[in-house]
Order: C-alpha cells, then sequence, then structure tokens
C-alpha cells in the first residue's frame, strides 16, 4: 500500500511539472531597482559604482544604469538608458533555479553629467555629435565598453527570481554576452529588489 501512495505521488508530481525554477516573463514584470551602491571590480584593482533601474513588462525591459564617481553613490558620471525586447528560454543547466533570458538592445542611449565625461564621449566620437552635460544622445555605435548594435544587439544572460529579488548573470570581465556562448554561469552578487 505505502509502494502504491509513493507511486500515485511520484506521478502526480510528475503529470503536474513538479517543482519548476522555470522564470516566467510576469516574474519579472515590474519596477526592480537596486538597494544600494553597488561596486563592481574592474579587474584592475579599482572599482565602479553603479546603481540600476528597470522596467519590465511581460516583452519589454528599460534599463536605467547610473554610474557613479565615488563608493557612496553621491558624484553621478552618466547615465546609460537602454531599451528593447525580451525572451526567457529554457532553465539554466548551469545555474540553478534560473532560466535563460535573451535581452536585445532595441535602443541605447547615454547621458553625461560632467563636463570632463562629456569631453570625452565627444573626443571618442559616440554618439552623433558634440555632448552638453545633462543632453542625451542615443549611441548605436561603438562607446566605452559598449560594442555597436549592429555585431551586439542582445545580451545573453539568466535570471532567477527570488521573493522581491531578481537576479542577472554574472557579467565576464570583458562585458561580452553577445553569444549563447557567452552566458554567464554564475549569477551576481547584487540584485535588484521589486518596488
Amino acid at each position: 500500500m505505502r509502494s502504491l501512495v509513493l507511486a500515485l505521488v511520484t506521478l502526480f508530481v510528475a503529470a503536474c511539472g513538479g517543482a519548476k525554477s522555470h522564470v516566467r516573463p510576469q516574474d519579472l514584470a515590474g519596477t526592480w531597482d537596486s538597494a544600494a551602491c553597488e561596486a563592481v571590480p574592474n579587474g584592475d584593482g579599482t572599482s565602479n559604482y553603479l546603481q540600476r533601474h528597470f522596467q519590465l513588462t511581460e516583452s519589454a525591459w528599460t534599463l536605467h544604469l547610473d554610474v557613479f564617481g565615488d563608493a557612496g553613490c553621491q558624484t553621478k558620471l552618466f547615465t546609460a538608458r537602454v531599451v528593447g525586447p525580451y525572451s526567457l528560454g529554457q532553465d539554466s543547466e548551469k545555474v540553478p533555479g534560473a532560466t535563460e533570458g535573451n535581452f536585445a538592445f532595441g535602443e541605447r542611449y547615454l547621458t553625461a553629467h560632467v563636463q570632463p565625461l562629456a569631453d570625452v564621449f565627444t573626443q571618442t566620437g559616440c554618439g552623433s555629435g558634440a555632448w552638453t552635460v545633462g543632453v542625451e544622445q542615443p549611441v548605436p555605435g561603438a562607446c566605452l565598453s559598449f560594442k555597436p548594435l549592429d555585431s551586439c544587439g542582445t545580451d545573453h544572460d539568466v535570471v532567477k527570481v527570488e521573493g522581491s529579488q531578481l537576479f542577472f548573470g554574472q557579467r565576464p570581465a570583458d562585458n561580452d554576452m553577445c553569444a549563447p556562448a557567452k552566458r554567464p554561469q554564475t549569477l551576481a552578487s547584487h540584485p535588484v529588489v521589486k518596488h
């Protein structure tokens, strides 16, 4: 009798799909923000400091990435704004509880918040002309660590939701997630929090 009950429970769980870690688009829908100022190592002993602000629907994403010059996130250097569609795929085979996601770069914009950076953007050919502090410009081509949209139009990532926290994959040191083979194999340590 006991083995019959175990067999029935096993069949029921299998028929209902069992425990799934698959993240669904409705799980991502909403506003997600960095909980605090995030330090991201550069690999040369220095760090970038940033705050991420995501707005996700069931099919599109917008990221406002604010980069700061200090650990307290008080001196804003620039803002990157990325807009595009996304799709979720299969559960990750390498990251437990995560799902593969492809986040397309439909549009990308930068805003310089300090004159020295506006000057660097102008001198390096970012955007479509001279930069003015506080004025957003579209940046479809290469700029800073951003690759041109026509050669890297999608980040191949992983996502995991734990309660009110959303984890993305750990970005590689070269910031290249342009191909499925570049998909992260671990989660980033800093989640964004749903509001």
